[in-house]
């Protein structure tokens, strides 16, 4: 059987198929994820589901399916995300093996789409690992992270600064953990994915970029094509977090550092996937966000409407950096 080695979020994978974004690496040590591309697990009874628990359902609004679906064996061996065209993955409870498999009206495209969002994210978490919904960009040698609810624009600040010439680690997942006296950010995908607005904003055309795949709406900004490059392989020290909301009524981007109490609950809101965290996992990252919040500085920063002002936002970060003082910035 072929093999494929790659490196992300901190982590030594191995494919049996090749995966379309996922950053390639030498073979060595031992992986800590397997992938199986097109197949399923020989212990896995995929005809039962009367065997399974819901753990998390999306409803799909066009018809009475569910768009996706989380579910746990009893025997809580497997869980199993399903998602409405018919891509499936079966996930090893201790996150060390995936299997994926897609109707003949899919692709492996677009199942890797999925998988390297979602899926990878859900296994994360079973890891163990403390994950942010967040795009995290590098200034000054310090990694950024970029929380919030959608629509505040994470991924189109990632990607308007990557065109600037930073080096942007990743977009939608963040894995972060402590290193000694510090914390670090590991890098992800080398890709951002926008709408066409967006990418009609940054780059002209809408259609400048590909998209992720076919039938899909986003579009990819490919990391490695811009000045600052993708490296998959160095952790990147983490210097400030900022919690992005909503455009201001005034029209003007403030900015206020966090107390301990609400920069806690806003990294709790931010975390990745915590539909899947017991009430043991719940302590734990509770525990663990509590000492970040108080090692690193957090900033709730209301940004302007991006379809007009992100080039000034961009400015305002590049000039705040990883400091703990988010000034005004170049008017």
């Amino acid at each position: 059987m072929a093999s494929y080695h790659f490196r992300a979020f901190g982590l030594r994978i191995e494919s049996d198929a090749p995966i379309e974004g996922l950053p390639e690496a030498a073979a060595g040590a031992p992986a800590e994820l397997r992938i199986r591309m097109g197949s399923l697990p020989d212990a896995f009874d995929s005809e039962d589901p009367s065997t399974r628990e819901v753990w998390h359902s999306e409803p799909n609004p066009d018809d009475d399916a569910d768009a996706v679906a989380l579910h746990a064996t009893r025997d809580g061996e497997w869980l199993v995300l399903s998602y409405a065209d018919g891509a499936r993955f079966v996930i090893r409870h201790s996150g060390t093996e995936i299997w994926a498999t897609w109707p003949a009206t899919a692709s492996a495209a677009s199942t890797a789409t999925y998988l390297l969002g979602p899926v990878i994210g859900f296994t994360l978490r079973l890891r163990g690992l403390t994950c942010f919904h967040a795009s995290s960009v590098v200034m000054a040698d310090r990694a950024i992270l970029m929380l919030g609810p959608a629509g505040t624009g994470k991924s189109s600040t990632a990607a308007a600064l990557a065109l600037r010439g930073h080096r942007v680690i990743g977009d939608d997942i963040a894995v972060v953990h402590s290193r000694a006296d510090h914390w670090v950010v590991h890098p992800s995908v080398p890709g951002v994915r926008l709408w066409d607005d967006m990418v009609e904003t940054l780059l002209g055309r809408a259609d400048a970029l590909p998209l992720l795949a076919p039938g899909w709406e986003k579009r990819q900004l490919d990391l490695r094509t811009t000045r600052a490059g993708f490296r998959s392989d160095i952790a990147v020290r983490l210097g400030a977090i900022y919690v992005l909301s909503q455009p201001e009524p005034t029209g003007k981007p403030v900015a206020e550092r966090l107390p301990g109490r609400e920069a806690l609950l806003a990294l709790v809101a931010n975390t990745y996937a915590n539909v899947l965290l017991t009430a043991p996992l719940r302590r734990a990252e509770f525990a663990v966000l509590s000492t970040l919040v108080r090692d690193v500085p957090v900033w709730r920063v209301g940004v302007p409407d991006k379809s007009r002002s992100l080039e000034a936002f961009c400015a305002r970060i590049e000039a705040a950096g990883p400091s703990t003082e988010f000034g005004p910035g170049p008017e």
